[in-house]
């Protein structure tokens, strides 16, 4: 009989908190800065920082196939998933409606991770597939037309951080949390400064982007890329962004009195249809991906 996955709730608030407002902040920091600069300051800071407390910490270091494993699941779940969301966010598209679209994640890992491992989809998750593209509509119907390709952008990084979830959670559970964070943020730098130099808007207010890159870097970067790899590592990718679904809630709470976003109906039924799209198609699906994970070793197979 397969055992459930079961996440600590200490550990899933703090996970929560640290991810939702990583996405109200990451607005007032691409409202003064072009996203890919910002994201590039961020990603160097990040990926020093973590780089130290890996060495004081005497962590393991990926090396071999285990690097470049890491090297490739950073490019997605960082460099992809964060290019996307904030490029999404200096076009427009709300904090809350990007974190909506971002908790279809669980879902959409759920029916990856079973292809990846091999799991049987039920009717359940089928539903909550449905369910989640729903949700998804039912938050961006009445301002699709606004947001232009920011939605498209903003879907973009939701798929990266999909494939980088299952990615992680097949080639790279064996790997430090600290080296590992260390490494996914260095292998993103030059990717995203590449796409920096494409911009040309300057830094309109350097003492905010100063103090909302300091709370991304500390906070979401070194607290929620850590808390996102040891969370994949203990019970897989699909248990993990299961937390995805009450995530836009709380980012709507955050963004209300932050940046004066007020939730629409749409965001409203999104958050509520979203919710049972994670119940749906995770409930039952995380803890068979992630048991035939444990069961098998790490690793090339």
């Amino acid at each position: 009989m397969l055992e459930s996955v079961r996440i600590k709730p200490g550990f899933a608030a703090t996970t929560v908190l640290v991810w939702a407002s990583g996405y109200p902040v990451g607005a007032l920091a691409v409202a003064v800065a072009p996203p890919f600069l910002m994201t590039t300051i961020r990603f160097a800071i990040a990926a020093a920082l973590m780089a130290v407390v890996a060495l004081v910490t005497s962590a393991s270091r990926p090396r071999g196939r285990q690097l470049v494993h890491t090297c490739v699941a950073g490019l997605l779940v960082q460099a992809c998933q964060f290019s996307g969301v904030y490029l999404g966010l200096r076009m427009g598209v709300p904090a809350s409606v990007t974190a909506l679209v971002i908790s279809c994640t669980p879902v959409l890992t759920a029916v990856v991770a079973a292809r990846v491992f091999r799991v049987r989809i039920g009717l359940r998750q089928v539903a909550g597939l449905v369910l989640g593209v729903t949700a998804v509509l039912a938050a961006l119907w009445d301002r699709l037309g606004s947001f232009g390709t920011g939605a498209v952008f903003t879907v973009l990084g939701m798929l990266g951080f999909v494939a980088g979830g299952v990615y992680q959670q097949r080639f790279c559970r064996d790997t430090d949390f600290r080296s590992g964070n260390a490494v996914q943020h260095a292998v993103s730098v030059p990717v995203v400064g590449l796409l920096a130099l494409t911009e040309s808007s300057p830094v309109t207010d350097w003492r905010q982007l100063w103090l909302t890159l300091a709370f991304l870097v500390l906070v979401n970067s070194m607290g929620g890329a850590s808390l996102f790899l040891v969370g994949v590592r203990r019970g897989g990718a699909a248990a993990m962004t299961t937390l995805s679904s009450v995530v836009p809630s709380v980012t709507a709470l955050i963004a209300w009195p932050l940046l004066g976003q007020v939730p629409t109906a749409g965001v409203v039924a999104g958050l509520v249809l979203g919710f049972g799209a994670c119940w749906l198609g995770t409930a039952t699906h995380s803890g068979s991906v992630a048991r035939t994970a444990v069961e098998e070793p790490a690793g090339d197979r």
